[in-house]
This record gives C-alpha cells, structure tokens and sequence, in this order.
C-alpha cells in the first residue's frame, strides 16, 4: 500500500479517507475488463469491492474521461457531457453481447427443462398415473 502512495497513485485527505489517481482507477478498470475477477483486482489493489465496482460501473456506462483524478470532479462549465470514446464504446458493447449470450444460455437452458418436466408429466397422464398437480 506505501508503495502505491509513493507512486502518486494514492493521497490522504486530512480526514484520513483515501484519493486515488485516474490512472490507478483506470488501470484497476481495465484489468477487470480484460477479465480478471472484481474481487481479486481489489484485494491486489488494497480496495474495497464496492469501490472497484463503482469506477467499472461508471466507465461501462458512461467512459474512462468520467473517472476524475485525485478528489472529488469538478462541475461541469456550460452543461455539457462528454462523449464517450470509441474504445469505452466498444467495450461497452463487447460487455452487452457477452451478457446478452449469457441471458440466451439461461433461456435455452430453462426452455428444455421445462420442455423436459412437461413431457414426465404428459408420460405420467399416459400411463395412467397421478400428475403433479398444477398450482
């Protein structure tokens, strides 16, 4: 942890709690962009999860240039937001096909076993057994 202070990637504030660099923040991001475990990144870092998920969070939706630098962001002069880059836009996207595939694995999972209860059932009525009853 000294050794990131030293670096300049970390600053006490006079109350104690702790500011970190946008290239701290960043690099903590991309890490888990690439892949590697929220959890995992954090304990390497000496950060809590929540906050790790927070900076990933925020450059999902809306880039790396919203991860200020050391304290808090200053307010934005005329109103206006910035665009988010090529590269967190890509990200962006390569993270919601990802999620979307997921989501089609489950749906395909859930499809056949349903599929599958339904049949045992249909057999159970041939048969002349009970079903299960419907609730």
């Amino acid at each position: 942890m000294n050794s990131l202070r030293k670096k300049g990637f970390m600053k006490k504030t006079r109350d104690g709690r702790r500011r970190f660099s946008r290239k701290f923040k960043i690099a903590g991001v991309r890490r888990v962009l690439e892949g590697e475990q929220v959890g995992a990144v954090a304990r390497d870092l000496g950060i809590t999860f929540r906050v790790l998920w927070g900076w990933k969070k925020r450059v999902i939706e809306k880039g790396e240039e919203y991860l200020h630098e050391l304290g808090r962001p200053k307010q934005w002069h005329g109103g206006r937001k910035a665009e988010p880059s090529d590269e967190s836009q890509q990200r962006r996207m390569a993270e919601l096909e990802r999620l979307a595939g997921r989501q089609q694995m489950e749906i395909r999972f859930l499809a056949k076993a349903l599929r599958q209860v339904e049949e045992r059932r249909q057999r159970k009525n041939d048969a002349g057994a009970v079903a299960s009853s419907k609730r």
